[in-house]
C-alpha cells in the first residue's frame, strides 16, 4: 500500500509505503466492536419490544410483533426521570467546568512554574491515585453527616470542583509539551504568570480541557454510589438513582427498563461523536511521559 503526498499545485513529491497493520488486529477490533455493540443493541431492540414478547416470548433480535414506542412514551412521562436528568446537569454542569479551570491552574503550575518542591509534592499527590475510594467513603460519609451536608448536593458538587490529580496529571503532560521560549517570549513582553495563563495556556490546551471536560462530566454523569450516599432526599436524586428506581418499579415492564437505560447513555455517547476529534487530539498529544 502507497501512501502519496501532493503539494498544492498536486503534484507527487514522494512515496512511501505504509504498513498494512497484522489480521490479527483486525480480527481484535471486531470482536472488541461486537463484545460493545451487541448488548448495546440488545438494549435498544428491547426496549422496542411489547412487554409481552419482551417478557414471555423466546429471545430475537429484533421485534417479531412489530416495533412499538411504547416504553420510551413511558419513560418521557415519569416525572422522577425528568427531574433526575434535570438534577444531574444542575449538579455537575458547573461541577466540570469549575474544575477544569481549578485543574488547568495547578496543571500549569506543575508544568511551567519553578518553585521548591514542585516535584515531591506533585509526586505525593501521585501516590494518593493508588487509595481506592471505597476506602475513604465511611469517613468521607461520617465527616459530611457532621457538619451537615447529607441531603444536600454540596457533596457531590464541592469536592468534584477541586478536580482530581488524574485530570492535573494529564494536563500537566500537555502544558509539557508548549514551548518554553513561548512563554519566556510572553515574559519579556511584560505579561504576568495569570495573564499569560489565561491570554497563552488556555487557547493552546483547548483539546486537552476538552477531553478532560468530557471524561469529567462522564465520571460525575455515570456517578451512581456517590449520590446515593449522599443525596438522601428524592428531590435531589439525579439520573443514574432515577433509572434504578424506575427498574425497581417497572419490574414486569421489561421494554421501559431497557428503554431508560438507553436514554441514559444516549447524551455520553452523542457528546463524544461531537467532540471526538477534541478528545483524541487531546489524548494523543498527552500520552507521552514528560518529567
Amino acid at each position: 500500500m502507497e501512501e502519496k503526498i501532493y503539494n498544492s499545485q498536486n503534484f507527487i513529491l514522494n512515496k512511501k509505503k505504509v504498513k498494512r497493520p497484522p489480521i490479527g488486529t483486525y480480527i481484535m477490533l471486531i470482536i472488541y466492536s461486537l463484545y460493545i455493540l451487541v448488548p448495546f443493541w440488545i438494549i435498544f431492540i428491547s426496549s422496542l419490544k411489547s412487554i409481552q414478547e419482551a417478557a414471555f416470548a423466546e429471545f430475537t433480535w429484533y421485534p417479531t410483533e412489530g416495533v412499538t414506542w411504547g416504553a420510551f412514551k413511558r419513560v418521557f412521562e415519569s416525572n422522577e426521570i425528568q427531574r433526575g436528568f434535570i438534577n444531574t446537569l444542575t449538579f455537575y454542569t458547573p461541577v466540570t467546568l469549575v474544575s477544569v479551570f481549578v485543574s488547568a491552574l495547578a496543571s500549569y503550575g506543575f508544568a511551567k512554574m519553578e518553585w521548591a518542591g514542585r516535584n515531591a509534592i506533585f509526586s505525593f499527590l501521585l501516590l494518593t491515585m493508588m487509595i481506592p475510594g471505597c476506602v475513604t467513603m465511611t469517613a468521607t460519609r461520617l465527616m459530611y453527616d457532621t457538619i451537615g451536608w447529607i441531603g444536600t448536593p454540596l457533596p457531590v458538587m464541592i469536592p468534584g470542583m477541586f478536580g482530581g490529580i488524574g485530570m492535573v496529571f494529564f494536563m500537566r503532560q500537555y502544558m509539557k509539551g508548549i514551548p518554553d521560549d513561548l512563554i519566556g517570549a510572553a515574559k519579556i513582553d511584560g505579561m504576568s504568570e495569570i495573564k499569560i495563563f489565561l491570554v497563552l495556556i488556555i487557547p493552546l490546551s483547548v483539546p486537552a480541557l476538552l477531553t478532560q471536560g468530557v471524561l469529567s462530566f462522564i465520571g460525575h454523569y455515570n456517578d451512581y454510589l456517590g449520590a446515593l450516599l449522599y443525596l438522601i432526599d428524592e428531590p435531589l436524586y439525579t439520573l443514574q438513582i432515577a433509572i434504578k428506581n424506575m427498574v425497581d418499579t417497572y419490574r414486569t415492564d421489561l421494554p421501559a427498563q431497557m428503554a431508560a437505560c438507553f436514554l441514559g447513555m444516549l447524551p455520553m455517547l452523542l457528546i463524544y461523536l461531537f467532540l471526538q476529534n477534541y478528545i483524541l487530539k487531546g489524548i494523543s498529544m498527552s500520552s507521552g511521559l514528560k518529567g
